[in-house]
Order: structure tokens, then C-alpha cells, then sequence
């Protein structure tokens, strides 16, 4: 039940990653990107249902990109799931520390444990990424359709 848990949380996450560029050179024609760590979030919802959910937020701790000829080609990020916060709506701020706390007892996400998940990203096709995610221990892999934008010489990912 735990899996199934994780597959849910892991399918209603969104994000918002910017990438900066290394200026690291690894083949012609192929850049590596790092993960802009003030630019980016991740947000998260679960709940039991439609109607009883909370919402929060966690930190990427490292990601990077490949890009060759302008397409996006791999990735690799790694979320601190020490940093998992709450911010539900018109929930006391004690409430929302009590709730986080919480998720990262060894009940949700054993911190103690596996203090990070990490997302492997290893093609994008059709709008969607190709990736692996590992929380707990556990290989999940999904396609998450997202958007890949530029601006200057930065990279902004969007996905649901």
C-alpha cells in the first residue's frame, strides 16, 4: 500500500526547474545544465481524496541537464526530503510544522533513511519525460509531460 501511496504523491507533483547554464562543453554540440536551486520548486498534493488533501513544497538538492543540438537528452535531480514543507491554506503555522514533521517520520518518508529521492530523466519525447523516480528505496518510473522553454541562456521545465 505504501508503493501505491508513493506512485499517487509521485503523479501529482508539480515543478517548476530552471537550469543555468554550466558552461561545460561534454561533446560537440552538447551543454551541461545545473539546476538553478533559487529558481526552482517543487510542489507537491496528497490526500485521501478530491475533497481531503494538503499541499506542500520540497527543495531540490542537485540537478543537472544534458542538451545536444537545442534538444533536452537527460537529467538527473535530487529532491531533500529534509526540506518537505506544508503550506496549506488557513492551517496554523504549528499545525503545518506538526504535519511536516510527520512525513518525514519513518511512517511516510523515513528521512533518517532516505533523506533524498532522486529522478533520473533519460529521454523526452512527445512532451513527455521518460524518468525513473526513487523514493524509499523504490525505482517508480513514469512519463510526466512537461514543457521545455528557454530564456536567454537559461532552461525552464514545466510539469504536472
Amino acid at each position: 500500500m505504501k508503493i501505491v501511496s508513493l506512485v499517487v504523491f509521485a503523479a501529482i507533483m508539480t515543478a517548476l526547474v530552471s537550469f543555468r547554464e554550466a558552461g561545460k562543453v561534454t561533446a560537440p554540440h552538447q551543454v551541461t545544465y545545473e539546476v538553478d536551486k533559487d529558481a526552482s520548486v517543487l510542489g507537491w498534493k496528497g490526500g485521501k481524496g478530491a475533497d481531503y488533501f494538503h499541499t506542500g513544497t520540497v527543495k531540490f538538492s542537485t540537478g543537472k541537464a544534458q542538451i545536444e543540438h537545442g534538444t533536452f537528452v537527460n537529467g538527473e535531480f535530487v529532491v531533500d526530503l529534509n526540506s518537505i514543507a506544508v503550506n496549506d491554506a488557513g492551517m496554523p503555522k504549528e499545525k503545518q510544522d506538526g504535519l511536516a514533521k510527520h512525513l518525514k517520520n519513518e511512517d511516510f518518508f523515513n528521512v533518517m533513511k532516505y533523506a533524498t529521492a532522486r529522478v533520473t530523466v533519460s529521454a523526452f519525447k512527445d512532451g513527455k519525460f521518460t524518468t525513473t523516480i526513487n523514493v524509499l528505496g523504490v525505482d517508480v518510473k513514469q512519463d510526466i509531460p512537461v514543457t521545455v522553454t528557454t530564456e536567454g541562456s537559461n532552461i525552464i521545465v514545466k510539469g504536472k
